[in-house]
């Protein structure tokens, strides 16, 4: 109470008055002692404190939010709490931003909610509120619906304690704040009060504690109640947490906001197990969540405990509602920070329910309609998984293609562990597979997600699109040729598209592209024909019904019929999923002037509810659509309703099946994939092979899709099946192509006979004898390859059969070979694998012609040191000599390595140190490119090895640009290869032993400082160089993709000139 200011008082009487109360003071008795909390155990005071700790998480991520997506920074509360800030990702983001703006919606309301008339104060009561600044907020967005009204912070004692503290250092907390009592004036709970807001310090476990410091700062009889528990109570037990709620509901006037995590497809499903999993790794679980997995559940927890009105939401619900946004308010969200997460924000957003409760008699209901199934039929579908070791096949958001003939199936790019791919998955089926043998010659698209693949149908698949970033769109496209294997640049499309739908017209190499999305939000309305000779053309709708501009819709032609139609459905326009489900038929008798027309198909409500998706597949399976994943509106997918099949027939569409799946021996419950960001491939044989694909599990984690799932529709899974398997990953070399594409040969042993006979086109290497060591300074400087002869290289020579080596090293020496599966060996395909063995073992197999091969490895340290025959085979190394001739050689020894090698090629590549190879035994056939080859011989950046396999094309019109020149080793022949020249070798014998000699032939400061084994990490100058690049590239990125284009086109062009100069 304000003192009153008209009592006025001499000072004789005021000292009679301070005396009196101080012996009265001094004569009372002591006060109670306080009342003491009852003891924790260690093991719940832990606990406690761990739930605490979440706090420091969540406002860290509302910090994030508060700074994008709240320009007024006058309303930044949450930066007194977080010292510094961290930007989260835009999912993150996102989704915290729905939570704090949906309870903010609700919170709003009760403020601005009409006065009854009977003098009742509005109380906003946070429960569990750690460092949230709700009071704050609103006494700033919404002054005048805030006058007179009260918010109270209730958290453990620690916590609110720490939150006064911030409260009173700050200005910016302190000031909207009127008569602040004094620490003396307050008693336990209460730990902080004002006019307008107030802490009590109280663990909600204790209600009688919470009900006395709510009587301590306001009328609890005469008030009007909103609590907030946003993701707090369900920490506690379950039964103590539904004691709040009956609590609350028992106070008169009141309602009630609580938003927490829910199960709508049970415990198992895989967003749901990577979020229960995170809390348990930090001893926070959620306890109330298995009793109340639904919000059907929810609303009976509340309607039995005193609530008379209930309504619940899903996150996901409630971001589709115009109460809580409206189509601007989101599309407005976009302009904040680029989006594309939507499948992930479904997901989170279906496992958060928000409640708004009131103890006045209402309605009880449930926002949206469940669809209804029960009228689908359930089909058993097999499942079927072949596992994948590690990490290998995870990749999401990619696209896939099959390719028959070879046995194999190829998953490319996509998003990766860390970043963009710029690789591809290579999986084979079957014991004749070559996928194993896969490998991709120069040039192809760059990294990129969120792209079509379309097989055409005339052997060759059509990349449409995709995207690096959400704002940066790509309109790039390629072809794949399968009897190739190699990609070459086609018509780009008219403007840079992703999340766009494709599919094949069966005829004549065409293809149908729809929607997509560009570098803002908005979807397009565009339907696009690809014909091969003049490119992308913009199809002429002929009809009054026009599709919704959307992205990630789905589209299917109808391959039964000879006219071309199919269906078009769902997809997201202005951040929801667009309920149109349109069948279309399409014209292109003039393919200068393509038309289409569409007309709306007859569904019933369920039908449309389940079709109208998001990031589905859909193809045509045996007479009907197939319908795989994706999300819908409003609602998680239910594990029975991923897979649709649908008849379509004129104008009407039925959905005739959905799925149960079935282990392969008939039994239920199956692992079975989560069905976003995977890539489906159809096999000839009706089977259905889902490869990669998971989500980022909000917060909590990424799930990744373990294996590789075949769906069997047809149930033939008692029949012996082949299995599918991971071979490789292999990477795709970004750019366009310098030489022509020219099909495999058919057999491989033609390959192989070529590996023999001397080219038409390559020059001999000179032969030369050296008479002393100033001669071999000469060659050196020269900078071009030489075979020496007549060189002295001691007893090995004569004395090195493989027997020999096996006696001399011993036959239990453990080794790390390449075993390969074909001839010819490929670094970039990874078509060999490392093993490690005996030494006899592998010299038994070397006799046998296996495909094996020995680049030997420092004994002591073989990933820090490099190889040294004196120090790893000193039982050898007295029999090799390097005569005085290269003493060049010895005095600037790096490494000395021992090559043992069956019938395999090595893979072209380049060395960065000068070197001689000594051949030893056998006979060995080399090609060598000069360094000014390195651009027509696909080489991607920062690699020095190529995947062309030289020996087969050596003469064929892909190496035409090149300037190849050869030579055949036999013992005792020492060739000189200069550094940075490209070169390959087979043995011409059986088996072949050398020994690799390299040295420095530049002054110390141009090699790359750090650890270097092989002798072949690049110069420091192109180091550089390609981050220098790398820096420039990005420079451009604000700028049109046309700009951007042409201006490192012309600097490319100026650095070439430069090179050439």
């Amino acid at each position: 109470m304000a003192p009153n200011k008209n009592i006025k008082m001499d000072e004789a009487t005021l000292r009679k008055i301070l005396a009196a109360v101080q012996k009265a003071e001094e004569n009372a008795p002591p006060p109670p002692p306080p009342p003491t909390a009852p003891v924790k155990s260690a093991q719940a005071k832990a606990q406690d404190d761990q739930v605490m700790a979440t706090n420091n998480s969540s406002i860290v991520s509302k910090r994030s939010v508060e700074k994008l997506y709240y320009p007024t920074t006058a309303h930044h509360f949450f930066r007194h709490f977080v010292p510094k800030f961290q930007r989260r990702a835009p999912l993150i983001n996102r989704g915290y931003h729905l939570r704090q703006h949906v309870i903010d919606v609700l919170v709003r309301e009760f403020l601005s909610s009409p006065d009854a008339g009977d003098g009742r104060q509005k109380v906003v009561v946070n429960l569990g509120c750690g460092s949230d600044v709700l009071p704050w907020q609103c006494l700033a967005r919404y002054p005048a619906q805030s006058r007179g009204a009260k918010f109270i912070d209730v958290d453990f004692p620690e916590l609110m304690a720490r939150k006064r503290q911030v409260v009173e250092a700050t200005p910016a907390l302190r000031t909207p704040l009127r008569w602040v009592r004094e620490q003396g004036e307050l008693a336990a709970p209460v730990v902080y009060e004002s006019d307008e807001y107030v802490q009590i310090g109280c663990d909600l476990r204790d209600l009688e504690g919470l009900r006395k410091g709510l009587d301590m700062v306001v009328d609890v009889e005469t008030s009007r109640f909103l609590f907030v528990a946003e993701v707090s109570v369900t920490y506690m037990e379950r039964e103590g947490a539904d004691s709040v709620l009956g609590w609350a509901g028992g106070l008169g006037d009141a309602e009630f906001v609580l938003l927490e995590q829910i199960l709508p497809g049970g415990e198992q499903h895989h967003f749901a197990s990577t979020m229960l999993g995170h809390f348990g790794k930090l001893n926070t679980q959620l306890k109330s969540v298995s009793t109340y997995p639904t919000l059907g559940h929810q609303l009976e927890r509340f309607s039995s405990r005193g609530w008379g009105s209930v309504e619940a939401w899903t996150l996901w619900q409630a971001w589709a509602n115009d109460k809580f946004f409206s189509p601007a308010e989101r599309r407005k969200l976009d302009e904040v920070e680029p989006f594309d997460e939507w499948e992930e924000f479904a997901l989170f957003g279906s496992h958060y329910c928000l409640i708004h409760a009131k103890t006045k008699a209402g309605e009880v209901k449930v926002a949206g309609q469940t669809p209804a199934v029960a009228e689908i039929p359930l089909e058993p579908l097999t499942v079927r998984v072949d596992a994948i070791s590690g990490q290998r096949g995870q990749r999401r958001f990619a696209a896939a293609m099959a390719l028959p003939e070879q046995g194999a199936a190829v998953n490319v790019m996509g998003l990766g562990t860390k970043s963009r791919l710029q690789s591809c998955d290579v999986y084979s089926y079957g014991q004749g597979s070559k996928a194993r043998e896969l490998a991709f010659g120069e040039g192809g698209p760059s990294s990129r997600m969120c792209h079509t693949l379309t097989d055409l149908g005339d052997g060759r698949v059509l990349l449409a699109g995709g995207r690096s970033g959400p704002a940066s769109p790509m309109k790039d496209c390629w072809l794949f040729n399968k009897s190739a294997d190699a990609w070459s640049k086609t018509h780009d499309l008219p403007a840079p598209l992703y999340r766009h739908s494709a599919v094949s017209l069966r005829r004549d190499g065409l293809a149908l592209l729809a929607g997509g999305r560009g570098a803002t939000s908005a979807g397009s309305a565009e339907f696009l024909v690809y014909v091969p000779q003049q490119g992308w053309v913009v199809c002429e709708v002929v009809s009054d019904e026009r599709p919704l501009a959307v992205y990630g819709g789905i589209l299917g032609l109808r391959e039964d019929s000879k006219s071309l139609i199919g269906i078009f459905a769902g997809g997201l326009n202005d951040g929801v999923i667009a309920a149109q489900v349109l069948t279309w038929e399409l014209d292109i008798s003039d393919l200068k002037k393509p038309s289409i027309r569409f007309a709306a198909i007859n569904t019933v409500s369920y039908s449309q509810n389940l079709l109208t998706r998001f990031g589905a597949t859909c193809f045509w399976h045996k007479g009907a659509f197939l319908v795989i994943g994706g999300v819908i509106r409003d609602h998680l997918l239910d594990k029975k309703d991923d897979i649709l099949r649908c008849l379509s027939s004129g104008k009407s569409l039925e959905i005739k099946s959905r799925y149960q799946c079935l282990e392969p021996d008939g039994s239920s419950d199956p692992l079975i994939p989560l069905y976003v960001g995977n890539s489906t491939v159809p096999l000839p044989d009706g089977r259905v092979v889902i490869l990669g694909g998971g989500a980022t599990c909000f917060s909590m984690g990424t799930y990744w899709n373990k294996g590789i799932f075949t769906l069997d529709f047809e149930r033939t899974a008692s029949e012996p099946v082949d299995k599918w398997a991971y071979e490789k990953s292999v990477e795709i070399i970004p750019g366009e192509r310098s030489i022509p594409i020219v099909a495999k040969p058919k057999l491989e042993k033609a390959a192989e006979a070529d590996n023999d006979s001397a080219s038409t086109r390559a020059k001999s290497i000179p032969r030369i004898k050296l008479q002393d060591s100033d001669e071999f300074v000469k060659v050196v400087r020269g900078g071009r390859p030489v075979v020496i002869e007549g060189l002295e290289l001691g007893s090995c020579t004569s004395a090195w059969s493989l027997d020999r080596l096996g006696e001399k090293v011993g036959k239990n020496r453990k080794v790390v070979i390449h075993e390969s599966a074909t001839q010819a060996m490929d670094f970039n395909a990874k078509n060999f694998r490392y093993v490690t063995t005996d030494f006899g073992s592998f010299i038994d197999g070397v006799k046998k012609g296996d495909k094996t091969y020995l680049r030997a490895l420092s004994q002591e340290k073989p990933t820090e040191k490099p190889a040294l025959l004196a120090d790893d085979f000193p039982e050898l190394a007295p029999d090799f000599v390097l005569p005085p001739q290269l003493f060049l050689v010895q005095e600037n020894l790096f490494s000395s390595v021992l090559r043992v090698s069956g019938p395999v090629n090595m893979w072209l590549h380049y060395d960065v140190m000068a070197n001689v190879y000594c051949q030893i035994g056998g006979s060995k056939r080399l090609i060598l490119f000069p360094p000014g080859d390195v651009e027509h011989l696909s080489f991607a950046p920062g690699a020095s090895s190529s995947s062309i396999d030289v020996f087969s094309l050596i003469d064929s019109p892909q190496l035409a640009q090149t300037h190849p020149q050869e030579a055949v080793l036999s013992p005792g022949d020492v060739l000189f290869l200069p550094p940075l020249w490209l070169h390959t070798a087979t043995p011409t014998t059986n088996n072949s032993i050398a020994v690799n000699v390299f040295f420095k032939d530049l002054e110390g400061n141009c090699y790359a400082a750090g650890r270097d084994v092989y002798g072949n990490r690049d110069l420091a100058a192109y180091e550089k160089g390609r981050q220098d690049v790398a820096r420039i590239a990005n420079s451009f990125q604000k700028l049109p993709a046309d700009a951007r284009e042409f201006y490192l086109l012309r600097l490319a062009d100026e650095l070439r000139r430069k090179a050439r100069g």
